[in-house]
């Protein structure tokens, strides 16, 4: 019988092989590291072809936090195994460790796409298969696989250098290149409360006293009692607010990056040897990725911690949600968009005022994220005012408010949501009095002047709309906006209706640097400034127009009629609304603050609102938008305008008539 020929030793199947502890863990470490470079991939894979807006979605450092958190991840396992091999030395093999390893890695990236979880589970446990036999056949210490771990080590010192090693040595020479700034000049802080509704502050009288610091300092100061956001959700507010354009002509509804070659107000500070610094908490519309960093030498938004620098990848969100954080709502809040509470983000701007050059003044943006949904307070103030969340399904629903069929919401569910928003107000406020108490106790409060505001309110049923983006009642645009600075005389109380597309304006003119300022609009201190019984210097319409994405999309609540875009303008004491489709709304402000009744449904309505539309053909006529903007909607819709007011006014029903 003749013997079987002998196979080669390259396809011989290895055996088990014993694997040490110290093995088990650098083995982890290796296709963990391996594995981060993959999920590299598969994030530009999706910036390239799958994310519409052409953006990583991902914090700036990711080129080396996202290898570094995938290696943590899979030490995890090795030392699993290594404990186990420890006790019962040989239980685990290298062939099973090898091809545990390389499937959670390359599961680990694979979480980043549209798989369905299983199935992408069973993809890298196929992948794994021939990696794992490699390993085994060449052994975990061989010169080809110590040669790549060598270079995978490398190109991460190199990922390290040229991302965040670069940001530092940038920041570093645009602070020592900044000119030669005015003599005196004071220092600015813009403190922005993302979806701060004005009518439940303290500043107006709301019934609970949901933020009494705010209430305090603006007697030290000016208040607006009508101030209005150019935009109903964040991006294009924010850009409003950097730029002085109105959002139609930044074209800020639609395109997700501020990219245009108007200049924004950090950049012109910075010209004028401020030192400038952006605190964001609204990872999703304020991220560097938008551009609303532009002017920014120093800009923090995805936070880096070794918690944070875990949740940079998807395996790592799920642990810290799930295992680290089990039970702390407030904390997975934070978890999920990568962010951080107010709390941190003032001890961000505390700590960066410590490192800055003093002798420089500072322009400092801060953006709190606390009252956005989900509505879940910290320890602590849950509770402050109404419903308090006890059982997991009253944190479903806060976790979910925003996306539930509102047909099938229970008026207990939007109670516990608005108590809930009460009490992150309750909140927010608190770190305001203790940010503005601690510049005090600095010495910093007396050379600053501090603008704090709100990019857009929030609804809970009003107009049977919840949440914001979606109309242009007052609940969804009306804001806070309170101005503290030697200039600005205390108690003054302004009832004016303002746009807050005039804060760069005020802000140069408040600073002393409004010759040769590229920023259209008027100051707000026009209305302090002007002698009792005169009229202030015009400032910019209160305009605003809704035309995000959602307004091309199905309504928010079924069997409600959709409004398109929208214009809105608040002036003579009443606020009209004109829609994309032709309905239009009047309220008397005055008589009628909360805009229960449309006077077009009585019978004077056709002639009421007649000076409203010509006011708003005027500020359209006199503000044109974006190329893209004005060919999509907005000047068929202004010739729209313009037709009907020239068209005779309808007469006004009698009783004869009827």
């Amino acid at each position: 019988m003749e013997p079987r020929p002998t196979e080669p030793a390259a396809r011989r199947r290895p055996g088990r092989l014993p694997l040490s502890p110290a093995a088990a863990v650098l083995l982890a470490i290796s296709f963990g590291l391996c594995g981060g470079y993959l999920d590299l991939g598969v994030i530009l894979f999706k910036k390239l072809w799958l994310n519409p807006e052409g953006s990583f979605r991902c914090a700036r450092d990711f080129p080396w936090t996202v290898p570094v958190s995938q290696m943590v991840l899979l030490a995890i396992p090795g030392g699993l195994v290594a404990a186990v091999n420890r006790l019962r030395p040989k239980s685990l093999s290298l062939n099973v460790a090898s091809w545990l390893f390389a499937t959670l890695a390359i599961w680990s990236a694979l979480l980043r796409l549209p798989i369905y979880g299983a199935c992408s589970l069973l993809l890298a446990a196929g992948l794994a298969r021939p990696i794992g036999n490699m390993v085994v056949a060449r052994g975990p210490y061989s010169r080809p696989l110590r040669s790549i771990l060598a270079a995978s080590l490398g190109l991460l010192i190199v990922l390290a250098a040229l991302s965040s090693g670069r940001r530092s040595v940038e920041e570093a020479r645009a602070v020592a290149a900044l000119p030669s700034a005015p003599r005196g000049a004071r220092n600015l802080v813009l403190i922005v409360w993302d979806t701060v509704r004005a009518s439940y502050t303290s500043l107006h009288d709301y019934p609970r006293d949901t933020t009494p610091n705010l209430a305090g300092w603006a007697r030290k100061g000016v208040r607006y009692d009508r101030a209005l956001a150019p935009a109903p959700w964040t991006f294009p507010s924010h850009c409003s607010f950097f730029t002085g354009q109105w959002p139609f002509r930044l074209n800020a509804q639609w395109k997700p990056t501020l990219d245009t070659s108007h200049p924004t107000l950090a950049e012109y500070l910075s010209s004028r040897g401020y030192q400038t610094a952006g605190f964001v908490a609204n990872t999703e519309c304020c991220q560097y990725e938008t551009g609303l960093d532009r002017g920014f030498i120093h800009y923090e938004d995805y936070p880096l911690t070794p918690r944070s620098l875990l949740g940079r990848t998807i395996a790592g969100e799920w642990l810290l949600e799930n295992v680290l954080s089990f039970g702390d709502e407030y904390d997975k809040k934070w978890i999920r968009i990568q962010s951080r509470g107010a709390r941190e983000i003032n001890g961000a701007f505390l700590d960066w005022l410590g490192r800055r050059r003093p002798d420089r003044p500072f322009f400092a943006f801060l953006n709190d994220f606390d009252a956005h949904a989900p509505y879940i307070p910290p320890a602590g103030y849950q509770g402050r005012f109404g419903l308090r969340p006890r059982t997991p399904q009253d944190y479903r629903v806060l976790v979910d408010f925003v996306k539930m069929d509102k047909n099938r919401i229970t008026r207990r569910d939007v109670w516990l949501a608005r108590d809930s928003y009460h009490d992150c107000l309750a909140f927010l406020d608190d770190q305001l009095g203790r940010l503005l108490g601690e510049l005090q106790n600095r010495g910093l409060l007396g050379d600053t002047d501090v603008i704090i505001t709100s990019d857009h309110g929030e609804e809970f049923g009003e107009h049977l709309y919840f949440g914001h983006a979606y109309n242009t009642n007052l609940d969804a645009i009306g804001v806070p906006l309170v101005i503290l600075s030697p200039r600005a005389p205390a108690g003054r109380v302004v009832s004016s209706p303002v746009s807050l597309r005039d804060l760069p304006a005020t802000v140069v003119d408040l600073l002393g640097l409004s010759a040769g300022s590229p920023f259209p609009g008027r100051s707000l201190a026009a209305y302090w400034e002007t002698a009792p019984g005169q009229l202030p210097e015009i400032t910019s319409p209160a305009l605003t127009e809704q035309a995000e994405a959602a307004a091309f999309q199905p309504p928010p609540r079924q069997g409600r009629e959709h409004p398109g875009f929208q214009m809105s303008l608040v002036a003579s004491g009443h606020h009209y609304i004109r829609h994309g489709m032709g309905l239009e709304q009047l309220y008397d402000l005055r008589a009628d603050p909360s805009e229960r009744v449309n006077l077009m449904a009585s019978a004077q309505g056709g002639r009421r609102v007649v000076p409203f539309r010509k006011m708003l053909l005027e500020v359209l006529t006199a503000n044109p938008g974006s190329v893209e903007v004005e060919r999509a909607y907005l000047e068929p819709y202004r010739k729209w305008l313009e037709a009907l007011v020239q068209s005779p006014p309808e007469p006004i029903a009698t009783s004869a008539a009827r």
